[in-house]
């Protein structure tokens, strides 16, 4: 695994801020599955995964004590050797078996927050976000050897796999109220 970054913010105005960064990731795996212990259909798995992924922010301050906040970034992962090649009971009667056909997943993200402070001692924030997930990884029942379920630990247990889904989403709102106590020096 490697990867570089580069980033850099830029102060535009009293009031305006910009906040920017470029990473690139590169993940490669090449793994030999042992089938002394589990008769995997497969003996090996390649993964040789990289992407460019970015973000920009904008921070707003048209009045003093009040922000606004827009951020817009992209993201990757790229399976790991533990989402690709390990064996593991997740739950009783389920176990967890190596996809070495999993690929890496993709997010955009977009968010935007407002905050406000009253006084020097309390603050408050809220912010909604949306992240659009592509061929996003997910827990899903799979086969073996053409078997839905084996026995595992002496159970027999339904088998799952890693998977990716077509898409998903995720979004929702965070609120916050931030209090602080001001000390006072004696002296």
């Amino acid at each position: 695994s490697m990867a570089a970054y580069l980033t850099d913010q830029i102060k535009v105005s009293d009031q305006f801020n910009v906040q920017a960064g470029l990473r690139y990731n590169i993940y490669k795996i090449d793994a030999t599955f042992d089938t002394t212990f589990y008769p995997f259909p497969f003996t090996e798995t390649h993964s040789n995964d990289g992407a460019l992924t970015g973000s920009v922010g904008f921070v707003y301050k048209p009045i003093e004590k009040f922000e606004l906040s827009l951020n817009a970034s992209t993201a990757f992962r790229s399976p790991n050797i533990d989402d690709m090649g390990k064996v593991f009971d997740s739950e009783p009667g389920s176990v967890v078996v190596p996809n070495p056909d999993l690929k890496a997943e993709y997010a955009y993200s977009l968010d935007l927050g407002i905050a406000k402070m009253f006084g020097n001692s309390i603050k408050a924030d809220i912010s909604g976000y949306y992240t659009y997930l592509d061929n996003a990884m997910v827990r899903r029942a799979f086969t073996l050897n053409g078997e839905s379920q084996i026995m595992y630990d002496g159970e027999l247990s339904d088998v799952l796999a890693l998977q990716n889904a077509a898409k998903a989403t995720v979004y929702g709102l965070q609120a916050g109220l931030e209090v602080s106590k001001r000390r006072r020096r004696v002296g």
